[in-house]
């Protein structure tokens, strides 16, 4: 994707989407059924942040936000342990050190069954929307039924997550909860250290997160969408609708959808909104293909990681390093876990062939922020944190029935910017 050539005239579209990752692309193919035109703006193109590096678990199954009854104790462990996925950027800390306050209250038991039941919401209504998107693009064949597995290595552990499973069963989640034997039906290569597992059988698959947002995009340039390659610094009144400022010259639309993740603040500070989405960096690890080594992303609930199948190889995905926009990723905290993950998977052959971080927007509750600026034709579209692959198509539906004026298929309320006062 390249920037359009200058010109005396900006370029203009009914709906002007920043961000190309999984939601803005998705928010876009839904707006472009309506009959509306569509400009795509990102500084990397399609997929060139989050949506690019993920698990690629389509995670219908999950309940919990990562704040829950006993997070302090929890963290305060995990942050003692060099092997455990949360890390702090400690030099830039007094930037998330609000946020962090948010995320605490908001593990209270009074505040976390709302914030399940509104995650069941979007996360069940999520099969439905990836496997239409997969059909309509030609794409079905990237997305894999294989469900979603987590497997332990304590029993303490397992026990803990009983809470949990009874959650997961009042809201009618398909899963099985599996012994050694049943879990190595499933995954014959999984260590000698797992002998319990819980199977999340609705749950989906992605072989290759980039590839299929590219395809998307594609989709989308085909059917008349322009694209711009440029960052976007600044969003104004002009007319009837709104000027985009960006890097290449600015652009004109009657509407402005920001889908930009954790850079949506800056955008969306000048209406008098500052949304508390902070970027949570995760980390990933590539390895050769090895056939028959995982079938399905695998989750060690321990050590919050997960192998994958791609179809470029296997992918091990760990970390949620709390820091700032433009600091440096610090690789050692995904090299650190290399044999911890060929314990979950001996198969593991080789040196890790690349390497990638990248920004989760992530908000205290967990749930994502799709709202209205009041006042105003803008649309917030982010906050997905680590469920951004999972949520992205529902909620590119949710915005174009949020922008029709259509009945939302589930409330909305709970994603709404009210929340945060």
């Amino acid at each position: 994707m390249s920037p359009s050539p200058s010109s005396s005239s900006p370029q203009t579209a009914d709906v002007a989407v920043i961000g190309s990752g999984i939601v803005g692309l998705s928010t876009a193919h839904h707006l472009m059924d309506r009959g509306l035109s569509c400009l795509l703006i990102d500084a990397k193109g399609p997929a060139g942040e989050t949506s690019f590096g993920n698990a690629g678990s389509i995670s219908v199954g999950n309940v919990m936000p990562q704040s829950t009854p006993g997070i302090v104790t929890k963290a305060l462990r995990m942050l003692a342990n060099p092997l455990a996925p949360l890390k702090l950027d400690w030099a830039v800390s007094p930037s998330y050190a609000r946020w962090l306050l948010q995320f605490l209250n908001r593990g209270r038991l009074q505040h976390v069954v709302p914030i399940i039941d509104a995650l069941s919401a979007i996360n069940t209504a999520s099969r439905a929307a990836w496997l239409d998107l997969g059909e309509r693009i030609g794409a079905g064949e990237l997305i894999g039924h294989t469900g979603y597995l987590h497997v332990y290595s304590e029993d303490a552990t397992f026990e803990k997550g009983e809470w949990e499973r009874g959650l997961m069963r009042e809201r009618r989640v398909a899963f099985d909860v599996l012994d050694a034997a049943q879990l190595r039906d499933l995954e014959p290569n999984i260590g000698a250290g797992f002998q319990r597992a819980v199977f999340q059988r609705d749950s989906l698959a992605m072989r290759d997160p980039g590839e299929f947002c590219r395809r998307l995009f594609d989709d989308l340039r085909a059917r008349g969408a322009a694209s711009l390659t440029a960052s976007a610094s600044a969003i104004a009144r002009h007319g009837d609708g709104y000027r985009v400022d960006t890097d290449h010259g600015p652009v004109h639309a009657g509407r402005v959808v920001v889908a930009a993740g954790a850079w949506s603040n800056a955008l969306l500070r000048p209406f008098g909104l500052k949304i508390p989405v902070i970027p949570a960096r995760g980390y990933h690890l590539m390895y050769p293909q090895a056939s028959a080594v995982v079938q399905r992303p695998t989750l060690w609930a321990e050590r919050y990681m997960v192998v994958s199948p791609m179809q470029a190889g296997i992918r091990m995905t760990s970390i949620k390093e709390l820091t700032a926009l433009g600091r440096d990723p610090h690789y050692a905290l995904i090299h650190r876990l290399d044999p911890e993950a060929r314990k979950l998977f001996p198969g593991i052959t080789g040196e890790p062939v690349s390497e990638w971080a990248g920004n989760r927007p992530c908000t205290p509750d967990s749930l994502p922020i799709i709202d209205r600026v009041p006042g105003e034709g803008i649309f917030v579209a982010t906050g997905h944190g680590h469920l951004g692959l999972t949520q992205g198509p529902v909620t590119g539906r949710l915005v174009d029935q949020m922008m029709a004026g259509d009945r939302p298929e589930i409330p909305l309320a709970p994603y709404g910017l009210a929340r945060f006062g």
